[in-house]
């Protein structure tokens, strides 16, 4: 039986990824694992206007702090629950920084949202999850969004067809 000491819970701090990180506190309460929240910051192109020289420095540098003060309000109840969490903040591609971190740290699950931040990037980038899933150095889970409804109650934000891969 696959033993889970440690699981990866990257964030873009969409409803959905909050969902997912929710289900990774759950798990990780339950194995008695330790929990990495993960952002990753992606790098500043190089084509967004006139940056002053030495301004991406401090503007990225702006950002990582501003994320990490959001990152530490993410579980904030895992002490009382005693559940080890610790928090990174990287910059990069997300989908292969979060494989990075998984391996640098070992992790022995990564979860993770099935959607996230959208619009025109998806279209051109691709998912993140889908890259995730197959270049992890360990399982991935991935977690479908629910939404509320008032007439269903929760419910798949998402449907289509859907196929098992194998």
């Amino acid at each position: 039986m696959m033993k889970i000491r440690q699981i990866l819970a990257p964030t873009d701090f969409s409803e959905f990824s909050k969902q997912a990180v929710a289900r990774a506190y759950e798990l990780a309460q339950t194995f008695g694992a330790k929990l990495v929240l993960l952002h990753v910051i992606e790098a500043l192109p190089s084509y967004i206007g006139f940056i002053p020289p030495g301004g991406a420095a401090m503007l990225l540098a702006d950002l990582e702090r501003q994320v990490h003060l959001d990152l530490a309000e993410v579980l904030p109840e895992a002490e009382a629950a005693e559940v080890e969490v610790t928090r990174q903040v990287v910059v990069g591609s997300p989908s292969r920084e979060i494989v990075q971190v998984a391996a640098a740290e070992k992790v022995d699950l990564i979860v993770i949202a099935t959607h996230g931040r959208s619009g025109l990037s998806r279209l051109f980038m691709g998912s993140v999850a889908e890259r995730v899933v197959r270049t992890a150095p360990c399982p991935v889970m991935t977690i479908r969004p629910i939404v509320m409804t008032a007439e269903h109650g929760q419910t798949p934000a998402f449907r289509g067809p859907r196929s098992i891969a194998g």
